[in-house]
């Protein structure tokens, strides 16, 4: 039966600009905003635009006195919130100034997990 063992393969969808990959074409579609400068998602508040409906999101909380995942470092400073507790425990690292993720090779040191498999595609 040829169907056995056979792979799918995944579906991809390539930036025209900049051969980025994605796997779903909404993926691609929101991505090329970077590219076109577009910003659709408009705030009825304050007329600032946004690229992702999310991001809109999380800005029109700015307007109200709901802030659901808000810096405690910096709250009187940036007023930077979050849609995650997990976003804020990332942008801690920002004052903390720690960078748990480090490489095995040479020992450089990042904030974040994808900065360190960048970097290691250096190696």
């Amino acid at each position: 039966d040829h169907l056995h063992g056979a792979r799918r393969r995944k579906k991809t969808h390539a930036c025209e600009s900049c051969n980025k990959v994605f796997p779903s074409r909404s993926k691609l579609e929101r991505h090329f905003l970077i590219h076109t400068g577009q910003k659709p998602f408009e705030c009825s508040s304050c007329g600032k635009s946004f690229r992702q409906s999310t991001h809109l999101k999380i800005h029109q909380l700015t307007h109200t006195e709901e802030r659901p995942f808000q810096c405690c470092f910096c709250q009187q400073r940036c007023e930077k919130i979050f849609p995650s507790s997990s976003k804020l425990q990332r942008h801690y690292l920002i004052h903390t100034g720690q960078k748990p993720f480090g490489c095995n090779v040479c020992g450089k040191t990042f904030r974040q997990s994808a900065h360190l498999k960048r970097h290691q595609l250096t190696h």
